[in-house]
């Protein structure tokens, strides 16, 4: 008597089983469908993020740059920015480019200077300078000495060496 209710207790229980395994794959499709919207807006989140940023630096470059680019000793200046989402930081990296006075008569020299910012706090993260000098007389004759190299505190010797280390910052 005891085996036949739990075989009549077991039949019983088949429907609700399967019912529940129904809502169980109806729960997970829905649980599939919301995990593609929040993909969908993170992605549009993180789109706004870089647009802002983009936004932010380029009028940060304007208010620090703009005058130098009419020097007439300014070779090259320009930037480039990224949005880094790990961070949640905004990085603008300058570039500056002039001619120089040092390397005496018979030379002629340039400085190049590169900058890495965080442009809504302002804080510098990385500076690079390097001379670059060229003698004509009597051979010609190029050399490049490094100024400044540093990272958050790492010291570097390369402009090589400095776009290593800036990249995490520049990249995700």
């Amino acid at each position: 008597m005891t085996r036949y209710r739990t075989i009549v207790l077991g039949l019983g229980l088949l429907p609700i089983l399967g019912c529940n395994d129904d809502k169980i794959a109806q729960l997970q499709k829905q649980n599939e469908e919301l995990k593609a919207q929040m993909a969908k807006q993170n992605a549009a989140s993180d789109l706004d993020l870089q647009a802002k940023c983009s936004t932010a630096a380029k009028q940060w470059f304007n208010e620090n740059w703009a005058g130098t680019s009419r020097e007439k000793g300014t070779i090259f200046l320009d930037y480039s920015n990224h949005y880094n989402k790990a961070s949640n930081k905004c990085f603008v990296l300058s570039e500056y480019h002039y001619n120089s006075d040092f390397g005496g008569p018979g030379a002629e020299s340039w400085t190049n200077v590169m900058t890495l910012m965080d442009v809504y706090e302002n804080v510098k993260y990385a500076n690079f300078s390097e001379n670059h000098i060229t003698h004509f007389k009597p051979t010609i004759n190029v050399g490049d000495e490094v100024i400044t190299c540093d990272v958050q505190g790492d010291k570097c010797k390369t402009g090589d060496e400095f776009n290593n280390l800036v990249r995490p910052y520049l990249t995700n």
